[in-house]
């Protein structure tokens, strides 16, 4: 088993490669760090001129110069130029070829210092990838020895949440983690229920998020086993007048993981990324894994 990275020569790279050392240094688990090629697939029998893919390899061995140089002396790591139709199929097919535990990319520039944000290529994965898919905040540093001390389960109450707990649980067991269920709860706007009296607007609110609370914790310890014990004794909710506020109200430490899971309507053994999703791995301060939907 390895850890696919995609790697770039802007600061996405950067922090995907910082991403993946904590993960493959948890794990024990070798890298690869691969750049694609986008090479268009012309209809017909007609070949791509070489003279226009070989520049390009050329670029891509020498960006992956820069990933060796800047790697930390502990990670095994192997590094790949690959062509293909487009990124996300070129990581895709690498990571099956391997049978990658992983696949990580960071984030877009464009988006906010800290916080995770979508690129073309990650957005694709996060809607169809077949395996885990592992995303890094935009400047995201890891320091020499830093691992996974600690994996959290974003937990929703879903109809699939026993396969998301399962697998966080027992890849917190595989890197010597801890384990603990969080969750967020959205506070309604007082201006949103319809009281007079702030002091009535209150009142309403904080039971709203009492009933929401005690709901968590009754799902999250559904399960009769020892897991969903811990979850339910663990269950951390944030809570907040917008997810940004929701997720930062919850205390986040170096070596956290976040997992989040699929949405209910992806396709079995796939990732799609559900609209609440989406938002709390647009929020997270650190890094978070994607599960796939469970096989049916």
């Amino acid at each position: 088993m390895a850890v696919v990275v995609g790697y770039a020569p802007e600061e996405s790279g950067t922090t995907a490669l910082e991403a993946a050392s904590v993960l493959a240094r948890s794990l024990g688990e070798p890298l690869v760090v691969a750049v694609v090629v986008a090479v268009p697939h012309l209809p017909g029998e007609v070949a791509v001129d070489g003279d226009y893919v070989a520049p390009l390899l050329e670029w891509g061995r020498a960006v992956l110069e820069r990933a060796r140089a800047s790697l930390p002396p502990d990670i095994t790591a192997t590094y790949e130029v690959r062509q293909a139709p487009s990124i996300p199929i070129g990581l895709l097919d690498l990571a099956a070829e391997i049978d990658a535990t992983a696949v990580v990319l960071g984030s877009s520039s464009k988006g906010a210092l800290g916080r995770i944000s979508f690129g073309s290529i990650s957005n694709r994965l996060v809607h169809s990838a077949p395996r885990p898919v592992l995303l890094a905040p935009r400047g995201f540093r890891s320091g020499p020895q830093s691992r996974i001390r600690r994996v959290a389960i974003a937990y929703a109450g879903a109809s699939d949440g026993g396969h998301l707990a399962d697998a966080a649980n027992r890849l917190a067991e595989k890197v010597g983690a801890d384990l603990r269920a969080v969750s967020f709860v959205v506070r309604p706007p007082k201006r949103l229920l319809g009281t007079v009296e702030q002091s009535a607007d209150d009142l309403v609110a904080d039971a709203w998020v009492a009933r929401t609370k005690d709901r968590l914790r009754e799902q999250a310890g559904g399960r009769t086993d020892e897991l969903g014990q811990r979850l339910a004794s663990s269950l951390v909710v944030g809570v907040g007048l917008s997810w940004s506020r929701a997720i930062g109200n919850v205390p986040w430490a170096e070596g956290d993981l976040l997992v989040v899971g699929s949405s209910t309507v992806a396709p079995a053994a796939r990732l799609f990324l559900g609209s609440g999703a989406s938002k709390i791995v647009r929020s997270s301060p650190v890094p978070v894994l994607l599960v796939p939907r469970a096989t049916d």
